[in-house]
């Protein structure tokens, strides 16, 4: 029998992780969302009334990655804009009644999905912590 090798979970955990990332999911609204789509609910949901840059900052990614996100989740119902109150050319985005909802379908889902791994690792001894987050940060220098 081969020994296994740490690589192996690697590749593993990491195709469950990328088919997370590119399966449309329903939660709550009868249609599905893409990754990038229910962050983007999420993170108007969590702070309400972030413009494109903040909201940009938030997830991580370019201004116009959220311009393409926001326009469809608001032609989807999951989002409005309203123009700022002191700067009539910033744009504020809020979350609809399906946006709220979604978002709470999406919490019910981290909660189900990644419940169970926090939990394993707050099971963890401080040593074995130690040890796969030093395994972690060198590979992490090697690829970077």
């Amino acid at each position: 029998m081969a020994e296994e090798r740490i690589l192996d979970q690697i590749y593993f955990s990491h195709g469950y992780l990328s088919e997370l990332e590119r399966t449309a999911r329903d939660y709550g609204t009868g249609e599905g969302l893409f990754s990038s789509e229910i962050h983007t609910v999420t993170a108007v949901s969590d702070c309400p009334g972030l413009n494109l840059t903040q909201l940009a900052e938030k997830l991580g990614v370019s201004k116009a990655a959220v311009s393409k996100f926001t326009s469809k989740l608001i032609k989807r119902g999951y989002l409005e804009k309203k123009r700022s109150g002191s700067n009539q050319k910033e744009v504020l985005f809020y979350v609809t009644g399906k946006g709220k909802l979604a978002a709470e379908g999406h919490s019910d889902f981290e909660e189900k999905t990644f419940g169970p791994l926090r939990q394993l690792e707050q099971d963890l001894s401080g040593k074995e912590k130690m040890i796969i987050l030093s395994y972690f940060k060198r590979m992490r220098d090697i690829i970077s």
